[in-house]
């Protein structure tokens, strides 16, 4: 009799460790999301950008541009001012919806 206890026993101490595990489990992700903060779209968009601008002049030439390709495709209609560069004012129109 006293084994069969013990079997209950256990049965419950198993379902019990599975709900803790899964609550914290589900935790876990909420936890770091809210000690890190996502970058934006529009700051990961400028680091990009500015990767780009090899010689930091806060333009990308066409060559410049190469590195981003949806950039680079569209060149010409995004330099709106036609002075042969992306300046990020520009980049930054582009990017718009």
């Amino acid at each position: 009799m006293t084994r069969r206890r013990y079997t209950l026993d256990m049965h419950k101490f198993n379902a019990t460790s599975v709900a803790i595990i899964a609550a914290a489990a589900m935790y876990m992700p909420h936890a770091h999301a809210q000690t890190t903060a996502p970058a934006t779209d529009t700051a990961r968009y400028m680091e990009a950008f500015d990767r780009s601008d090899k010689n930091g002049d806060g333009k990308l030439t066409k060559e410049e541009a190469e590195a981003l390709p949806a950039i680079s495709a569209r060149f010409d209609q995004i330099d709106a001012d036609k002075d042969g560069a992306i300046s990020k004012a520009e980049y930054l129109e582009a990017l718009k919806p």
